[in-house]
């Protein structure tokens, strides 16, 4: 009969776990799923939620979970973090969203404004009223080149304000040997799709970026891919995707449904 393994772990508030009968102080925050395992009974284990052991490992799956995976245990200060996070950037993008439709709003009433004094001015027969009704077409058509232009400076501080918060802490890349970060990418096996659904979202296609809970590189993960060359961290994240998800299109469809992959 062969031995089961010990695991140990790390439990917020505690500071010492109870893992296959025996007490271990100062444990890991991983723990190795042996069989017979559920999500739910791992969640009471560890005083934590099912939805708290899913987001943190990213688990598609609720009810499939296999022997000798990995599974991290998070501390009570990591999810208030990621907590106040997920607030912080909901509360900006509603700010943000508010503000464009103010702005919209005062410019729609301002063009409604202006066409109604030209088309006033129009009646007039004498030539002093000619002049003054072109004046005021001048007046309408630049205000509603200016209106088309704040939705799109609105978009654009929203999608800065909404941005991961590893993409926001990473320092720039350098320019990488061989072309441009995104041209490695491509010619190592990684696709558009992949690149701008997935790559852009969670890192903004730094190789470097490192978020605070210490997900690495161009897909933002803890596992060895995530680390070193363009060519490695393409190779890791294309084999992520075709083994978790079954495909890149999966990888993708999943990532834009979940916010998370």
């Amino acid at each position: 009969m062969s031995k089961m393994k010990e695991t140990a772990l790390t439990i917020a508030g505690l500071a010492s776990v109870l893992v296959a009968g025996q007490t271990v102080a100062n444990a890991a925050s991983t723990y190795t799923v042996q069989k017979g395992d559920t999500l739910s009974e791992l969640a009471d284990k560890f005083n934590l939620t099912v939805e708290d052991l899913v987001k943190t490992n990213k688990i598609t799956d609720a009810n499939m979970i296999f022997a000798d995976q990995q599974i991290e245990v998070p501390t009570q200060e990591e999810l208030n973090e990621n907590a106040l996070n997920t607030t912080a950037a909901s509360s900006a993008n509603s700010a943000a969203s508010d503000a464009a439709s103010s702005a919209m709003s005062e410019a729609v009433a301002s063009m409604t404004a202006a066409s109604e004094v030209a088309a006033s001015s129009a009646v007039a027969s004498s030539v002093a009223a000619s002049e003054a009704a072109a004046s005021k077409a001048a007046e309408s058509e630049a205000a509603a080149a200016s209106v088309q232009a704040q939705p799109v400076a609105q978009d654009t501080a929203v999608a800065e304000q909404a941005a991961p918060v590893a993409q926001q802490a990473a320092p720039a890349a350098a320019p990488a040997a061989g072309g441009s970060v995104y041209d490695q990418f491509i010619a190592n096996g990684g696709t558009d799709a992949l690149w701008q659904n997935i790559v852009m979202p969670e890192s903004g296609g730094n190789p470097n970026a490192v978020s605070p809970n210490g997900y690495m590189g161009l897909g933002q993960t803890k596992e060895g891919w995530g680390t070193g060359d363009v060519a490695t961290q393409t190779n890791g994240l294309v084999n992520y995707a075709v083994s978790r998800y079954g495909s890149v299109d999966g990888a993708v469809q999943f990532r834009a449904a979940n916010g998370w992959w």
